[in-house]
């Protein structure tokens, strides 16, 4: 079985404009920058740093600052492909892409719920109503089983009609089939 997976790039140009002008502090950060203007090969040490980089905007939290990439006119299309794999890989949430510039912005902590479910078969009254449970579960199997039936009915019919054919192929043959047997006494 295959997996395919796609990767959702980008806004439309007015909207992006539209946002950087109502919050200009989305780009007026402390953006670290990198300029990518040649082949991968060449710049494969920069993608390394950038990957660094986002791993360190990710991992400090930090909403303050930002990544900028330029990306140059001589730049080969490999190069803005591994930018976008970093960005999958680095699992990078907030980014706009303006012309040739894409803005990688860090989201600050969220914090996390810690409430736990109540668990009904550990709870006080467990004992109480043990048969109500019984029953919830023998019923919720019953209508997976009824469920599977009708979703499966064609290999039900086939299964059954199976058995009937050997059935009666077994009654056939041994009613018209004389058995000569040798008496050794």
């Amino acid at each position: 079985m295959k997996e395919y997976r796609s990767f959702n790039y980008g806004l439309d140009e007015e909207y992006s404009k539209k946002i950087i002008k109502e919050k200009p502090k989305l780009i007026l950060r402390n953006n670290s920058t990198y300029v990518f203007n040649s082949s991968i090969e060449k710049e494969q040490n920069k993608l390394d740093s950038f990957q660094l980089a986002i791993r360190k905007l990710h991992q400090s939290n930090d909403s303050i600052n930002g990544i900028k990439v330029h990306f140059g006119k001589q730049m080969n299309y490999e190069v803005f492909i591994r930018v976008l794999d970093i960005q999958a890989i680095e699992k990078t949430d907030t980014y706009y892409q303006l012309d040739n510039d894409l803005y990688v912005l860090g989201n600050r902590k969220i914090k996390k719920s810690y409430k736990k479910s109540m668990n009904y078969e550990k709870c006080f009254y467990y004992e109480a109503n043990k048969d109500f449970f019984a029953e919830q579960k023998t019923k919720a199997n019953w209508l997976l089983l009824i469920k599977n039936l009708k979703q499966y009915k064609i290999v039900l019919f086939a299964f059954i009609g199976i058995i009937i054919l050997n059935i009666f192929v077994l009654l056939k043959f041994n009613r018209n089939r004389k058995y000569n047997q040798k008496s050794y006494l």
